[in-house]
């Protein structure tokens, strides 16, 4: 009697191992996020601003460069021509100076002048540019001019490189320039990007783009691609 009543005790008493256990939380199937860090205050105010406010968006025009050249060529003047032109000093001891023809860009030296005939030349042959010593005691000692009695002009580095605006600018002349100084050249137009334009005495009508500046030694050195429209035969 005592076994029977211990025995319906034990199977009426709950089994703690037996015990039903909860369903385990689904898990959810997307994928686990990240938390977020916050931004730095100068993060935040660079990703407050426009995506495309960037330092190239603020400055100035992108320069024109040769392939932005319209060389139509209009009526009693022949295809323009493409060459090369550029000014490179020779040492300040030698006292030459350069003068370069703006019909095909070719240039030449002779013994610079003295006194009063500082910048000029007997015989420009045909020249446009002189390209001179002034003095010969420090750096920057070449300036560059236009010939007198020649028609040159200096077109900006924003307005369009065309016939027309390049017959425009060879009127407005172009005076002395020194071209060491990177300041004076700014303030004047003379900067990579603008052109030197002419009517030469050929009555052809030149662009000679300045394409690369070098003021990286004593004296300053010029070079670019050159444009002719030569008058029709």
């Amino acid at each position: 009697m005592i076994g029977i009543l211990a025995t319906l005790i034990v199977s009426n008493d709950p089994d703690p191992v037996a015990a039903p256990t909860p369903a385990p939380a689904p898990v959810s199937s997307s994928p686990r996020t990240e938390p977020t860090a916050m931004p730095s205050p100068d993060h935040a105010s660079a990703e407050s601003e426009s995506p495309t406010a960037t330092p190239s968006d603020t400055a100035s025009p992108n320069p024109s460069s040769s392939s932005d050249a319209d060389l139509t060529a209009p009526a009693g003047y022949a295809e323009a021509t493409e060459t090369m032109w550029g000014l490179a000093p020779s040492p300040c001891n030698q006292h030459e100076q350069q003068l370069v023809n703006l019909d095909d860009g070719s240039s030449r030296v002779e013994p610079a002048g003295t006194g009063e005939d500082n910048g000029a030349t007997k015989d420009p042959r045909g020249a446009e540019l002189l390209y001179w010593p002034i003095r010969c005691w420090d750096s920057g000692n070449y300036q560059l001019r236009a010939v007198p009695n020649t028609r040159v002009g200096l077109l900006p580095a924003d307005k369009p490189k065309s016939f027309e605006s390049c017959k425009a600018a060879s009127g407005t002349g172009f005076g002395a320039l020194g071209l060491f100084d990177s300041y004076d050249r700014e303030k004047r137009g003379f900067v990579e990007g603008a052109a030197l334009c002419s009517v030469t005495d050929r009555g052809a009508v030149s662009m000679a783009l300045i394409d690369h500046i070098d003021d990286g030694s004593d004296e300053a050195s010029v070079s670019g691609t050159l444009y002719v429209w030569p008058k029709s035969p």
